[in-house]
C-alpha cells in the first residue's frame, strides 16, 4: 500500500468502504415507508421517547436529531437550552447521533419503525434524498412576517428550494477552508498564506515533505477518504464535474485530472498520506495542511498549540468552492401540532443573536444577514481574520452538482475511486470510468421521478 502515514496508522479502504458504505444503503429503504401522514391523519407515526427535565414537563415536545458533536454540539445544545427557557409552551430536545450519515441512517430506521423527529439536521447531499421521497415538509406555510425567505442569505436559502417551496433552511453551512500551520511553513520558508494554485501547493509540499518538527517528520497534507466533497471542488478547479444536470461526466478528462493530480501528490510525491484522523495529526503537528470544513475553525483552534493560517481553496484552472454543511428540515409524518411547534425553535433559531453566536462558536456561515451584522460576528472576525474568509469565499462557492445531491450512491461510488487512487495508485480513468457506470445506471432509475419534482 503506498499510503506515507507519519505517526499514525493507514485506514485502510476495506474498512472505510465498510462503514462508509452503510449510509448508501440506507437511504434506498425510504420507497418501503408507504405514503406520508401525521400521526392524527392516519399515518401512526410516533415520536421518539423524550425525557423533559421537571420544569419542563407538561410542554409539547419537539426532538431533533443533530450530528454534531465536540465544540458544536455543545453550541447547539446551549442554543436549544436558550429556546426551552425562552418561552413555556415548549420543550425541545436534542437528540444526538454519528455525523450526517448517523441522522440518516437513524432516520431511515426510524420511517420503517414509524417513528420520526419533528427536525432533523440534513447535510446538503442528503436532505434531497428524503425529498424525493415526499418525507420532508414544505415550509412556506410555517413562515411569518419576521421569519421568511427574507431572513436568510438568498444563496444559501435558495439552495434549499425546490419549485418555489422551502424544504431546508439553512444552519450551520460552510465552504471548505484551506488551513496550515504557520509555523511549518515559517520554518520551511514558505510565505505565509494559503498556496493561490494546486500547482503551487505540489511545489511547496516538496519542500515541506520529510522535514523535521517536533521531533516529528511531516507531510504536507493529510487526506480523508470521506472527502468527496473537497474532490467536488477539485473537479471544478479542473474544468469538470460528477455531472452536468443528471448527465454523468464522472469520467471526463477532466475529471480525470483532477484525480491525477490528488494520485501523484500521494504516490509520486509522496506528500500527501490517508490519515485515519486528518484533524487529530494536523492538531498534532504530523501535517502540515488539511482541507476542512469552515464550521471545523473553532475546534481546530482549540485543539492546536500552534497557530493556524487559513486561505481560500486553491485553483488550477478555474475556481471550484463547492457549499456543504447543514440544514434544517420538519419531518412530514410527525404529529402536526408538534410539526408546528418544530416551527417555532427553527425562527428562534434564525434570530440575529442566536444565528449570530453559533457562527462565533462554530466557525460555520452566518447564515443570516443580520448574524453576519451582529456585534458577536463583527467582532470575532476583527479578533480572528478566518472566521470572516468563508463569508468573503462564499462569493465564489457553489451547490454541488445534482447527481451528488439526488443519486445515493454517488457519494459512496466516488469515495470508493478516490479510496483506490490514494491507496493502490489506480488509473484514475480506469477507477472514474467505473464509478460514472454504477452512478448513470442508478441516475437513470430516479430520472424520472427527478424530473416530475425537480427539473
Amino acid at each position: 500500500m503506498s499510503v506515507f502515514s507519519p505517526g499514525a496508522s493507514s485506514l485502510s479502504r476495506r474498512r472505510f468502504l465498510t462503514l462508509a458504505g452503510m449510509t448508501a444503503a440506507a437511504v434506498p429503504v425510504l420507497a418501503a415507508c408507504g405514503s406520508p401522514g401525521g400521526a392524527t391523519s392516519g399515518g401512526g407515526f410516533s415520536q421518539p421517547d423524550v425525557a423533559p427535565p421537571a420544569q419542563f414537563k407538561g410542554r409539547t415536545n419537539v426532538v431533533v436529531w443533530s450530528p454534531w458533536s465536540g465544540t458544536n454540539h455543545e453550541a447547539f445544545t446551549g442554543l436549544v437550552t436558550r429556546f426551552n427557557e425562552s418561552q413555556s409552551d415548549i420543550y425541545a430536545e436534542v437528540q444526538q447521533f454519528k455525523g450526517y450519515d448517523g441522522v440518516t441512517e437513524k432516520l431511515s430506521a426510524g420511517l420503517q419503525a414509524r417513528q420520526v423527529p419533528e427536525i432533523a439536521v440534513f447535510s446538503d447531499v442528503s436532505w434531497n434524498k428524503f425529498f424525493l421521497s415526499s418525507m420532508i415538509e414544505p415550509l412556506d406555510g410555517y413562515f411569518t412576517g419576521g421569519w421568511n425567505a427574507d431572513t436568510y442569505h438568498q444563496r444559501l436559502f435558495e439552495e434549499g428550494v425546490v419549485r418555489g417551496s422551502s424544504y431546508w433552511v439553512p444552519f450551520g453551512r460552510s465552504t471548505p477552508l484551506f488551513y496550515y500551520n504557520k509555523q511549518i511553513f515559517a520554518e520551511a520558508g514558505l510565505p505565509d498564506r494559503a498556496p493561490q494554485t494546486w500547482d503551487e501547493f505540489r511545489d511547496w509540499g516538496r519542500t515541506v515533505t520529510g522535514r523535521t518538527y517536533r521531533g516529528n517528520k511531516v507531510a504536507m497534507r493529510a487526506y480523508t477518504g470521506a472527502d468527496d466533497w473537497y474532490f467536488q471542488g477539485l473537479l471544478w478547479n479542473y474544468g469538470g464535474a460528477m455531472s452536468q444536470g443528471m448527465d454523468v461526466t464522472l469520467d471526463s478528462p477532466e475529471a480525470i485530472a483532477a484525480a491525477a493530480f490528488d494520485r501523484a501528490v500521494i504516490n509520486d510525491d509522496k506528500a500527501g498520506y490517508l490519515a485515519q484522523d486528518f484533524v487529530t495529526d494536523f492538531s498534532n503537528g504530523l501535517v502540515a495542511t488539511i482541507t476542512n470544513s469552515t464550521g471545523a475553525l473553532t475546534g481546530l483552534v482549540k485543539g492546536a498549540d500552534f497557530e493556524i493560517g487559513t486561505g481560500f481553496l486553491p485553483t488550477a484552472k478555474d475556481v471550484g468552492v463547492p457549499t456543504g454543511g447543514a440544514g434544517l428540515s420538519i419531518l412530514k409524518n410527525a404529529d402536526p401540532d408538534r410539526k408546528a411547534a418544530a416551527a417555532k425553535l427553527i425562527e428562534f433559531l434564525a434570530q440575529d443573536r442566536q444565528a449570530g453566536d453559533w457562527a462565533v462558536e462554530t466557525g460555520y456561515l452566518p447564515a443570516t444577514p443580520g448574524a453576519t451584522a451582529s456585534a458577536a460576528v463583527t467582532k470575532r472576525i476583527a479578533e480572528n481574520p478566518s472566521y470572516g474568509l468563508a463569508v468573503k469565499q462564499l462569493d465564489i462557492a457553489r451547490q454541488p452538482d445534482a447527481v451528488r445531491r439526488y443519486v445515493s450512491s454517488t457519494i459512496i461510488e466516488v469515495r470508493n475511486a478516490m479510496q483506490k487512487v490514494y491507496t493502490e495508485n489506480a488509473d484514475p480513468a480506469n477507477v472514474l470510468s467505473a464509478a460514472a457506470k454504477v452512478i448513470r445506471k442508478d441516475t437513470d432509475a430516479i430520472r424520472a421521478q427527478y424530473e416530475e419534482l425537480v427539473a
